[in-house]
C-alpha cells in the first residue's frame, strides 16, 4: 500500500500538470505582494502629498506674521527711544509731559493663525520629528507675537494719558505709569526677539511678503509706525549716525540698548 502510494506520487510529481499548478502558485503569490506593496506606495504617496499641501498652506497663512516681523524689527529703534524718553519724563520730580506729544497706542496687525497644531500629526508623521521642530519653533514665535502685541498696547493704552492732549497727568498716577513702562519695555522686548525668530523661519520657509501691506502700516499715525515704511538700507545708515531714518536723533540709552542688544 505505502510502495504504492509512493509510485503514484512519483509519477504524479514528473508530471507537468503539477509543475504548472506550482507556476501558477507562485505568480497569484508575487502578484498579490506587487499589489500590497503598490497599494502602500501610493497611499505612502497620497499622504506625502497631503503634508506638503499643510506644509505649503502654513507657509502662506504665515504672512501677515511675517510682515508683523519685518515691521516690528524696523520699528525697534524708535520703540526703544520713545521708551527711554518715557523714562526721563517720569524720573522728573514733576511729571513732564512738554515733549510728549507723540505718546499713543502702537498700530495693530492682524494675524492668522497658521493652523500648525491641527497638522502636526501628519507633518510629523511624514516628515519627521526633526523637521516638525522648525514648524513648532514657528508656532511657539506666533504665539509670542500675539502675546507681545497685546501687552504692548495695553502698557501704552495706559501710557497715553501723558500725551499734552489729554490734559496735566495727576501725580497720583505716577506708580501705574511706572508699571505701564515696565509692561511696555518687556513687551517691546518680546517682539523684538520673537520677530527675528519669526522673520528668519518663514523665510526659510519661502512665506511671501508684501510690500504694501507694509506700506499701509507706514502710513499709520500711531507710534513709530512710520518706521516700517524705511528700508534695512535707510535704517542701517541712520542708525550709523544715531539718528533714525526721519533724521530724530535717537536717546543714548537707546544707542546703548541696541549696540549691546540688551533691548
Amino acid at each position: 500500500m505505502i510502495a504504492a502510494l509512493k509510485n503514484s506520487w512519483k509519477r504524479l510529481s514528473k508530471s507537468q500538470t503539477v509543475k504548472l499548478l506550482f507556476l501558477e502558485f507562485i505568480v497569484v503569490v508575487a502578484g498579490v505582494l506587487v499589489a500590497q506593496l503598490l497599494q502602500s506606495w501610493l497611499a505612502d504617496r497620497e499622504e506625502r502629498a497631503r503634508a506638503m499641501t499643510q506644509a505649503q498652506g502654513i507657509a502662506m497663512s504665515l504672512h501677515n506674521s511675517a510682515e508683523l516681523a519685518v515691521i516690528r524689527q524696523r520699528m525697534g529703534p524708535c520703540m526703544l527711544d520713545r521708551l527711554e524718553r518715557v523714562t526721563d519724563a517720569l524720573a522728573t520730580e514733576t511729571i513732564d509731559q512738554s515733549s510728549l506729544g507723540w505718546v499713543r497706542v502702537p498700530e495693530q496687525n492682524i494675524m492668522d493663525n497658521p493652523g500648525i497644531d491641527a497638522a502636526r500629526p501628519l507633518i510629523t508623521k511624514v516628515f519627521g520629528a526633526e523637521q516638525m521642530m522648525t514648524f513648532s519653533l514657528i508656532e511657539f514665535a506666533f504665539d509670542k507675537l500675539y502675546e507681545g502685541q497685546d501687552a504692548e498696547l495695553a502698557a501704552w493704552d495706559r501710557l497715553s494719558i501723558l500725551n499734552p492732549a489729554n490734559g496735566p497727568v495727576s501725580e497720583s498716577v505716577r506708580g501705574d505709569l511706572q508699571l505701564a513702562l515696565a509692561d511696555a519695555r518687556q513687551a517691546n522686548r518680546l517682539m523684538w526677539e520673537v520677530s527675528g525668530i519669526m522673520r528668519a523661519q518663514s523665510g526659510a520657509m519661502g512665506t511671501p511678503v508684501h510690500d504694501n501691506t507694509i506700506s499701509q502700516f507706514a502710513s499709520s499715525p500711531k507710534l513709530c509706525a512710520q518706521m516700517a515704511g524705511y528700508s534695512e538700507a535707510e535704517h542701517a545708515a541712520a542708525l550709523e549716525q544715531g539718528e533714525l531714518p526721519d533724521g530724530t536723533a535717537i536717546h543714548p540709552r537707546a544707542l546703548k540698548r541696541i549696540a549691546t542688544r540688551i533691548y
